[in-house]
């Protein structure tokens, strides 16, 4: 699609389907680490859930500085291949390495493992913000239409729920096959640095024909004081932000709670996480096309809201579930969280372009997708950051016990309360936040028309 294109436009499912392929490796780097690290450090290497939680915050942190240089670079990036696409294959080198160094940890212990780990979670978080940062940004260029970017960011979704069972389901199985510990890890993490590497590649190529905008300073020269008034003002932004912000921790919580209220509480096993995945991907990839639907015919926002209320109720269901459940009773809680995490996904990534648009508007044509997109990726690695830090800390001082080689122990009465409040309680609380923000988000289809025609 060339630059000249009308904003009605429609994108070539070639296009669509190279872009959304990106979102399998994405979504292996996210949920593989937030799930399995913080099991694999408590129940093969011997290490805390506490420890586990706060490498995670910190490799976050520092990924909140990498996602601002990332994107205001690709922001003022030329090159033949455009502005985003060079660090898409940067991004997809560092972070297949990466995933090998955390999953085969050396056989060291105390200060040089925590060391160790620290650096390999800061090249991972490198190679993640290389990648999905200017990934982001590049889905803003590609369309002015603001239906067809929730037709866009539909396929990114469906991958997404596609990387989610490989990496969830597919990991837990790998580890289970390769008889667990560290070999099993081992395995896992080698197959899953083989397929981030894989489909980031496709992304890149599939890629290639994207419309690619330039940078465009607006006719009157703005002081920094102007550029940051404008992102302040942008208040459909700052709510779409804070949502989403809440949203993350919630999801944070629950995936770093998950595996081991399946081991420990639930007592499914791996098995157990396995179903779970299958539920919540299928169901999300089936939900995926109703939204895109949906979001045509009452809005993005109310949407959004439904979303949010599907995937409460499953979290709270949590709360009521006793061990050795039947397969059913995970079917059903993964199948409706799935559904509202496809619609909560879909809807917020597709608002996002919206709001550059906005700003777009009232800057007269500066164009700050690379920005935009580092402070969505700010808040969700905020999110991932605070939520291993919480349940972990929580787990710490409710006394869990943490073992090596992948044994389990009877944990104490307050852990496993801890764990019910970790998968049902604190995620539904953080999730009702979220629904009050986007409750009060204003920017749909007429309100950007509008906006259009003043500008």
């Amino acid at each position: 699609m060339g630059e000249g294109s009308t904003s009605e436009s429609r994108l070539s499912l070639t296009l669509c389907m190279g872009f959304g392929i990106g979102s399998v490796g994405i979504s292996i780097l996210l949920n593989t680490v937030t799930t399995f690290f913080p099991t694999f450090m408590a129940t093969v290497l011997g290490q805390s859930t506490a420890l586990a939680g706060l490498l995670l915050t910190l490799s976050k942190i520092y990924d909140i500085g990498a996602d601002l240089v990332i994107g205001a670079a690709s922001d003022r990036t030329r090159s033949r291949w455009g502005r985003r696409r060079p660090y898409l294959l940067a991004g997809m080198i560092t972070a297949s390495l990466s995933f090998l160094m955390i999953f085969f940890a050396p056989k060291v212990v105390g200060t040089a493992l925590i060391l160790y780990m620290a650096a390999a979670l800061v090249i991972y978080s490198t190679g993640y913000s290389l990648f999905a940062v200017p990934y982001i940004a590049m889905a803003g260029e590609m369309t002015d239409n603001y239906h067809e970017r929730t037709r866009l960011f539909s396929y990114r979704v469906f991958f997404i729920a596609v990387g989610q069972t490989v990496s969830v389901a597919g990991t837990a199985a790998l580890i289970e096959w390769a008889g667990g510990g560290r070999q099993g890890y081992a395995v896992m993490g080698a197959a899953m640095a083989m397929l981030v590497f894989l489909t980031m590649l496709l992304s890149f190529l599939g890629t290639r024909s994207a419309r690619q905008a330039q940078h465009f300073a607006p006719p009157v020269p703005m002081s920094l004081g102007t550029k940051l008034r404008l992102l302040s003002d942008n208040r459909p932004l700052l709510l779409l932000m804070g949502a989403k912000f809440a949203q993350y921790i919630s999801i944070a919580i629950f995936s770093g709670t998950k595996l081991l209220f399946m081991l420990n509480v639930l007592k499914l096993g791996y098995e157990g996480i396995i179903h779970l995945a299958l539920a919540q991907n299928i169901a999300g990839a089936v939900a995926t096309p109703l939204f895109v639907k949906l979001g045509r015919r009452i809005g993005k926002r109310e949407s959004y809201l439904i979303a949010i209320s599907l995937l409460t109720i499953a979290y709270i269901s949590w709360g009521f579930v006793t061990p050795n459940p039947q397969s059913w009773e995970v079917w059903w809680r993964g199948g409706l969280a799935g559904v509202g995490g496809a619609g909560m996904t879909l809807m917020s990534i597709s608002m996002l372009p919206d709001t550059m648009e906005y700003d777009r508007l009232r800057s007269g044509g500066l164009r700050r997708e690379g920005l935009f997109s580092s402070i969505y990726a700010i808040f969700e690695k905020l999110g991932y950051a605070l939520g291993p830090l919480v349940i972990g800390a929580y787990l710490g001082l409710a006394g869990y016990i943490s073992t090596t080689d992948g044994t389990l122990v009877e944990q104490p009465a307050e852990v496993i309360r801890a764990l019910y409040f970790g998968a049902a309680a604190i995620p539904s609380l953080l999730l009702g936040i979220s629904a009050f923000l986007i409750w009060h988000y204003s920017l749909d289809e007429k309100a950007l028309r509008e906006q259009r025609l003043s500008a």
